[in-house]
């Protein structure tokens, strides 16, 4: 055996221990040994022989001694790793024996992540470079201060400007709309390039290679990726850092200019469009994926180079699994001296997190799909496309297990006791997650109105004319509101004189009936069309009484909820907002749908809760209910429901709507112009006693309905029916 002459060398430090980290430079691996380990790779030239080794590592690092089984068994290591040549023939079947292994898990690798595939690529070393004198200094201390200023003053503009910010925000459907696919797409690609390019030329920046820029399906939209992995040469730490986290430092300013364009640009503008999708793609990446150091994208080495530990995801699962195997199995396992030795839970607690996020990613990535895919009917493909991600998961673990199952001899090792209390526990703790009932409660937004009042309608179409202030007493049968309609107006004039007319003409023919027989059934004709004519002016009549609206009970004159601005943008005149009941709005043409006011109490109250059909099932009447009001977030008072509506609301009020600040997610009906809830929702009743407060009609605030208990069970899968659909 003889070491490869290509191989190079790097002294590193990490945590105070001097290592030695080794690039190969054609499969661009890279490798990291102690002094000894480094000793014994240097001592092989072809013609040493293992008592020499031996010797010559006992002189070095004496009181230090080794076996020829340990020397074996590394060599042996150092040829599978590919970094030492055996001049023995025969090496061509292993070679390809271990290239078709490498290939295989790598193909594993692939479909276990459906969401993140990597295919091979270029060497960018020329492209990069002729890039880095253009935008190197963007690598710099000065522009690092700089750009951290701008991200700072991006985010206090979104903050403090948070309603406008909101106000201008699509809704879900809306920013993912099919029409809208390609250029999210396309954003993605290009946000994606420009954040592998960061990681390229910050490696260059600060000395390192980079020979690998290859093609990759994230979450099916192409782009590329970048192998830095030649800053594992460079033993300053920071430099390793910045160079990991040059992505995410490119996609900060990236969308740190995007918000301001965003927030400045005309709305519906194409600019606007394209700095909204950067923001929300850099933010979304940055904070779920490549920030996050759960995942391995660029936040888990940035850890693993602050920590100093290589391999952290591996020695951590290494140090959960030997736990597992040593307290759960009674298994007898020799100490490792690489794995670490202290903090040993928190490495334990890294991995358990690490699992736990994949699973959350993953679940989420499929409901975003599924979402998106919805309106269009494409619901098969979203299921097929989070199986086959759910799969990947499950396969690794499975995999794993069996092959601890086929060992030889593995499983007489496995103690009885150890593994009967670790079976005993697992089964006490998923039947207390499956069975064992806890307090549960759902969240819904409300809003104060007066208790049992009454809804004011037009009743039929006309022009506002007149109406009472707001806040007015008035007593059953009094007018609220003065209608015109002049076609009524016209229509009943036209009538009257029809109904004169006739009167003549009924007239005329009773004289003349006396002198002429004959004319006795054109009498009988004339009666019965001015009774006709008599029943129309008396039905227009009472439709021009109807004009004048007046109350059906006694109380105080409540404002319905506001109409909000719907410009119809075909051209159109918008119709009119706010509520009839406004001075301006005098001269508005109402429909017979259209509510003028409420009358109720003005001091009896109650809540008005807005119930999500996924919650309704659990809702009945008596449950108990905490309310928090917005303007009194540190006074909770309760109540219990007295009422739940049975059918699903059309509108809702514009003060609860998302837009306007409240909780409850709405949109516009195209149809109407009202505000409505974006998923079908019930409203249920709480009465309030106001002894001690004074509330007013509009109010907003949360609500948390105690509904029956329920396992944490039965909420888990809770949450996953109301995502996924399963009616295959």
């Amino acid at each position: 055996m003889r070491r490869r002459p290509d191989l190079t060398a790097s002294r590193h430090h990490y945590q105070g221990q001097g290592f030695w980290v080794l690039k190969e430079p054609v499969g661009l691996q890279y490798f990291r040994f102690h002094d000894e380990e480094y000793f014994i790779l240097n001592m092989l030239d072809g013609h040493v022989s293992l008592q020499q080794i031996k010797d010559g590592f006992e002189q070095r690092f004496a009181p230090q001694k080794i076996t020829f089984g340990d020397l074996q068994q590394f060599i042996g290591m150092l040829h599978r790793s590919g970094l030492v040549i055996s001049n023995s023939p025969g090496q061509g079947k292993s070679l390809r024996e271990r290239g078709r292994t490498k290939k295989n898990k790598e193909l594993l690798g692939k479909m276990s992540n459906v969401f993140a595939v990597r295919f091979r690529g270029i060497d960018p070393e020329k492209i990069l470079n002729r890039m880095l004198p253009i935008f190197g200094w963007i690598f710099t201390v000065p522009a690092l201060i700089f750009f951290i200023g701008l991200l700072i003053a991006a985010s206090l503009l979104l903050a403090t400007q948070y309603q406008t910010v909101y106000a201008k925000l699509p809704t879900f459907h809306q920013f993912f709309a099919a029409d809208r696919w390609i250029i999210l797409a396309a954003t993605m690609a290009i946000v994606k390039v420009i954040h592998e390019f960061g990681h390229g030329l910050s490696c260059k920046k600060f000395g390192g290679e980079c020979h690998e820029i290859g093609f990759m399906l994230l979450v099916f939209t192409p782009c590329l990726y970048c192998n830095v992995s030649d800053s594992w040469m460079l033993p300053n730490k920071w430099k390793r850092i910045w160079i990991g986290a040059g992505g995410i430092y490119v996609e900060m300013i990236l969308a740190s200019i995007a918000a301001f364009v965003w927030f400045f640009s005309q709305q519906g503008t194409t600019i606007n469009d394209l700095c909204l999708n950067m923001m929300f793609l850099n933010v979304i990446s940055t904070v779920l994926v490549n920030g996050n150091p759960l995942l391995r994208f660029d936040g888990y080495y940035i850890l693993m180079d602050y920590l100093e530990i290589p391999n952290l995801r591996q020695k951590s699962t290494e140090v959960l699994k030997r736990w597992f195997q040593e307290t759960c199995l009674g298994l007898e396992l020799q100490d490792d001296p690489f794995l670490p030795q202290r903090n040993r839970f928190m490495f334990g607690m890294f991995t358990i997190a690490s699992v736990i996020y994949r699973w959350v990613v993953v679940f989420s990535i499929a409901w975003f799909v599924m979402q998106v895919l919805e309106p269009y009917g494409l619901q098969a493909l979203g299921r097929m496309l989070a199986v086959v991600g759910f799969s990947g998961l499950i396969a690794q673990p499975v995999i794993q297990t069996w092959k601890f199952v086929r060992t030889p001899g593995r499983l007489s090792k496995v103690k009885r006791g150890p593994l009967l209390t670790s079976l005993a526990i697992a089964g006490a703790i998923i039947a207390a997650v499956c069975y064992i009932p806890l307090p549960h409660h759902i969240d819904a937004a409300f809003e104060i109105r007066p208790s049992r009042a009454g809804a004011v309608y037009a009743g039929t179409v006309g022009r506002v004319v007149e109406t009472v202030p707001v806040g007015t007493r008035i007593t059953q049968g009094q007018p609220i509101a003065v209608l015109e309609n002049p076609e009524l107006q016209i229509r009943l004039a036209d009538l009257q004189g029809e109904e004169r007319f006739a009167s003549v003409q009924l007239a005329n023919l009773k004289r003349r009936a006396q002198e002429d027989a004959t004319i006795v059934a054109q009498l009988e004709t004339q009666e019965e069309m001015l009774h006709s004519i008599r029943s129309l002016r008396a039905k227009t009549q009472e439709e021009i009484d109807r004009l004048t609206i007046k109350a059906k009970q006694d109380g105080f004159v409540l404002p319905p909820p506001e109409r909000p601005s719907n410009d119809p943008g075909d051209g159109r005149l918008p119709g009119w907002t706010g509520t009839p009941l406004q001075e301006r709005n005098r001269g508005a043409l109402l429909t017979a749908d259209d509510m003028i006011c409420e009358i109720g109490a003005p001091d009896a109250f109650e809540a008005v809760l807005i119930i999500d059909q996924g919650d309704r099932q659990l809702v009945r009447e008596e449950q108990l209910v905490d309310l928090k009001l917005d303007s009194l977030r540190l006074h909770t008072f309760h109540g219990s429901i007295e009422e739940i509506s049975k059918n699903p609301m059309a509108a809702a009020s514009t003060s609860m709507s998302s837009q306007t600040g409240g909780d409850l997610q709405t949109e516009i009906d195209p149809k109407t112009g009202q505000v409505r809830p974006r998923s079908v929702s019930y409203q249920a009743r709480v009465p309030i006693d106001t002894t001690d407060m004074i509330l007013r009609p509009g109010y907003r605030g949360a609500a948390k309905v105690h509904v029956d208990p329920m396992s944490l069970g039965q909420r888990l899968w809770r949450v996953i029916i109301k995502t996924f659909n399963f009616d295959f």
